[in-house]
């Protein structure tokens, strides 16, 4: 079943995502809230990052127009450190979509993916126009990167994380 675009994450900075649920814990309930907590950020913004932390797993799904509410596991990574924060995100990017299916593009090419192959794999997961999923691909990448599961080198990424089994499906690629 695919993924809808809203699911491919667009919020570039993954550790303001990080912020998200650190913001609600502490009283922020609005993507206008959240967007100034977590740092000059205009409305649209809030929402990207509000929806990112969603994409990770941290803020729960809702209602449009619904208070953002913690998971349990948003709950406990808003009460860690950045160290344990650090390895909360690399364990969620192998078990969220569309990192987990990224990882394995990049695991099963040994050169890594320029970032035309990065917008590639996002297409085949979620309906993306060719300039949608070029800037999703960067956003991806860039969160890979900020966990050191991802380096660039010579215009593509490679992975770089530790070589533990992703499984697969024929329809999106890793589970």
């Amino acid at each position: 079943m695919p993924l809808a675009s809203a699911n491919i994450p667009q919020a570039d900075e993954l550790w303001d995502v990080a912020r998200v649920p650190e913001a609600i814990d502490r009283g922020r309930h609005t993507t206008e809230t959240i967007a100034a907590y977590i740092g000059m950020k205009v409305l649209r913004q809030g929402h990207y990052y509000t929806q990112a932390a969603r994409i990770l797993g941290l803020v729960a799904e809702g209602e449009p127009g619904d208070e953002p509410k913690l998971t349990i596991l948003g709950r406990g990574f808003a009460r860690s450190s950045r160290a344990e924060q650090r390895t909360y995100l690399r364990r969620l990017m192998f078990q969220r979509e569309p990192m987990r299916s990224v990882i394995a593009a990049l695991r099963a090419e040994a050169g890594g993916l320029d970032r035309a192959g990065l917008a590639h794999v996002l297409q085949t997961l979620a309906p993306l126009a060719d300039s949608t999923a070029h800037r999703r691909a960067s956003t991806v990448a860039a969160w890979l990167v900020a966990v050191s599961l991802a380096a660039w080198h010579e215009g593509y990424l490679r992975y770089t994380g530790p070589n533990l089994p992703i499984a697969t499906t024929p329809d999106h690629g890793a589970v």
